[in-house]
């Protein structure tokens, strides 16, 4: 956890451009973000004097206690689930809060009035900042994505042998619900898109009964979690030969995948990048078929900053880690997808997928 207070600190920076005293967090992702722990409930709060607050009701009190308190948080208990209202009356006497930013996505808005009303100091809201701090990776966090990917290409790998004509899409992605868990993934909701034949065209399709026949592609996009953080990798094989005209997408989608990586770098612009690996498929005959944004950022959300797509103005930088998922889909007929994660380190771009992107066929 020894990347807590350097976490804490981008808050403070923030607060010192901004002007105000404190930033109130509540959303389970940024909870996570700033103090490590998986509570479904609680608030952080800090304050430009440097203090760490995280209040919780007794469910979680022994475990943040014991965990952030020699960490140099001050941990708070609740009475009840929501009475925050006497804690933070004490946090703006103590450390003279006069304004304060309140997170205000990933709350509804019933609840962010209810603690705009009870905070007894000047409220502001905080919206994107904290998606934008979170789209820089520390170190701790880019090794938790790292072993997630290994996770996942282990259970890829593992899949292949059990998967054959005249199995269910269902039965399929079940076995690699089976397989992430055994590999050390956490027991999490999974990010899952397992779909054959005519139901591969379907960009985020769900699994369904169809039958896998001879043949069919077969479109695989999942990722594991590890101590929050998720991986994403996609990869479409084929089951039995497919035809020459798959073939022939199947490399454009590989050519834009690999080609398409020498643009992903720190100062690029998010637009560009996805205007450059588009190209690339447009090239080779598929351009009306790539019909969603070349990639996006990856982390404790599945989808998270920066987004690569044809009208995000975001500039790359050094700690951004994001998955690069060209596709071609033809409707009705087969859908391909190809996903690699990237991580933009101090040296330059690194590709953290090791799995082939050579067509399988099975």
């Amino acid at each position: 956890m020894f990347a807590l207070k350097a976490r804490a600190d981008r808050i403070i920076k923030l607060l010192e451009l901004t002007k105000t005293d404190a930033c109130v967090v509540k959303s389970f992702e940024n909870r996570r973000y700033l103090t490590g722990l998986a509570t479904s409930a609680g608030m952080v709060v800090i304050t430009k004097k440097g203090n760490r607050y995280f209040v919780v009701d007794d469910r979680y009190e022994e475990i943040a206690t014991k965990q952030l308190v020699p960490q140099g948080f001050i941990v708070r208990g609740l009475l009840n689930y929501d009475n925050y209202a006497e804690i933070m009356y004490d946090i703006v006497q103590r450390d003279h809060v006069s304004v304060m930013l309140l997170e205000s996505d990933g709350i509804s808005h019933e609840e962010y009035v209810k603690f705009e009303n009870s905070m007894y100091s000047k409220v502001m809201p905080l919206k994107a900042q904290l998606n934008k701090i979170r789209a820089v990776k520390d170190l701790e966090e880019v090794e938790n994505i790292k072993t997630a990917q290994r996770i996942s290409e282990k259970v890829f790998d593992e899949i292949l042998e059990y998967i054959k004509p005249g199995m269910t899409e269902k039965q399929v992605e079940a076995k690699i619900v089976q397989k992430l868990l055994e590999n050390g993934s956490d027991l999490a909701k999974f990010h899952m898109c397992c779909v054959s034949g005519p139901n591969s065209s379907l960009i985020h399709g769900d699994a369904t009964d169809r039958v896998i026949e001879k043949g069919d592609p077969l479109l695989l996009d999942f990722g594991a979690i590890y101590k929050g953080y998720r991986s994403s990798m996609s990869r479409t094989i084929a089951v039995g030969k497919p035809s020459e005209e798959f073939e022939k997408a199947y490399n454009a989608v590989k050519a834009a995948t690999v080609l398409g990586a020498k643009y992903v770098k720190a100062g690029a612009v998010a637009q560009s990048v996805d205007e450059e690996i588009r190209a690339i498929i447009e090239d080779m005959g598929y351009g009306g078929n790539f019909r969603h944004a070349a990639g996006h950022g990856i982390g404790l959300d599945y989808i998270e900053l920066p987004i690569v797509g044809h009208k995000s103005n975001e500039i790359l930088s050094t700690g951004n880690l994001m998955v690069i998922e060209p596709g071609v889909y033809l409707q009705g007929q087969y859908g391909i997808r190809i996903g690699d994660l990237y991580y933009i380190g101090e040296n330059g771009t690194e590709n953290i997928t090791r799995t082939t992107k050579e067509l399988i066929i099975l």
